[in-house]
């Protein structure tokens, strides 16, 4: 682990798990959990001076387009932001946008999707499904990924699962970047790592996670996509930190969809925080992240380099 991610490790589990909120009631601590994301929002950098930003609000989808120069457009990543279906815009995610961008050589689309608990699953679902249709119509030589991170890697999968159900033309490949995929929080790692976690708590991902289902059962695959059937999914990467409390997701789905036949790279990066590509612009194994998960992405897009 390098110095910088040391130092920022420290930073968020001072703002996120500080010690007088884990005594306090849970209420008290997804109290303050919302707090520290609202005013983390001002601290996340922007778009840089090179990126082209387009808002779209079209019958109903709505989103961010972002691209770099030399981004090319049959190529299109399609990526859902975190957040726990709570919180999160395409603007929080204009940096991380633009660095995929740049380094898979494509459009991005940041999906702007509709937050619980005001919309409950399947909105989200619907509204990614309804980007996917969007984009395919706009760009109809285009090949598209589908990418997210925490809540919005569980987006991804469940848009992946529904689009093989429905027997659509599926995305080529999928990026999971500490995805939650699992919203009844029953993985071991809610447990063997409730205390190096430095961001996320286990009462919080089972608020959030009632906010969002709403009467749905807790193992319906379009709210907790890891107990869908994964034969016939594309290709999968995901990329997760070894303390993190939501690594059995991961785990578990990397099990699933090898059993299954299918394909998954699962890399588990030492001791990073959860969803570390969100400083890249100050911790190396950022950058090596998505630097990977382009090369991931390189080997499925299938129109050349």
């Amino acid at each position: 682990m390098s110095v910088q991610a040391w130092l920022v490790r420290r930073k968020i589990r001072a703002a996120f798990r500080p010690k007088q909120s884990r005594s306090g009631s849970e209420e008290d601590r997804l109290r303050h959990f919302d707090r520290t994301l609202t005013a983390m929002e001002d601290r996340l950098p922007g778009a840089p001076a090179d990126a082209t930003v387009e808002t779209v609000n079209d019958n109903g989808v709505r989103g961010d387009w972002i691209f770099v120069p030399g981004a090319r457009d049959d190529r299109i990543l399609l990526y859902s932001h975190g957040g726990g279906y709570v919180w999160g815009s395409p603007k929080n995610y204009h940096d991380l946008g633009a660095r995929l961008s740049r380094a898979l050589k494509a459009r991005v689309f940041l999906l702007d999707y509709r937050l619980a608990p005001k919309h409950k699953c399947p909105a989200a679902v619907d509204d990614a499904l309804a980007a996917y249709a969007f984009i395919r119509n706009a760009y109809p030589q285009a090949k598209i990924g589908l990418c997210g991170d925490s809540a919005g890697g569980g987006l991804a999968l469940a848009s992946t699962l529904l689009l093989k159900e429905a027997e659509q033309v599926q995305p080529v490949a999928v990026g999971l970047i500490s995805p939650w995929l699992d919203v009844s929080g029953s993985g071991a790692s809610i447990e063997t790592n409730k205390h190096k976690e430095v961001m996320l708590e286990a009462d919080g991902i089972a608020v959030a996670g009632k906010l969002y289902r709403g009467d749905m059962p807790a193992d319906d695959p379009r709210c907790s996509p890891l107990f869908g059937d994964h034969d016939g999914m594309p290709p999968i990467l995901a990329q997760v930190g070894s303390e993190e409390i939501l690594l059995s997701d991961s785990v578990r789905l990397a099990e699933k969809v090898r059993a299954a036949g299918g394909e998954i790279q699962l890399d588990v990066w030492p001791k990073m925080h959860h969803v570390w590509h969100m400083s890249a612009g100050i911790v190396p194994e950022g950058k090596k992240a998505i630097e990977q998960m382009a090369a991931f992405f390189e080997q499925h897009w299938g129109n050349g380099k």
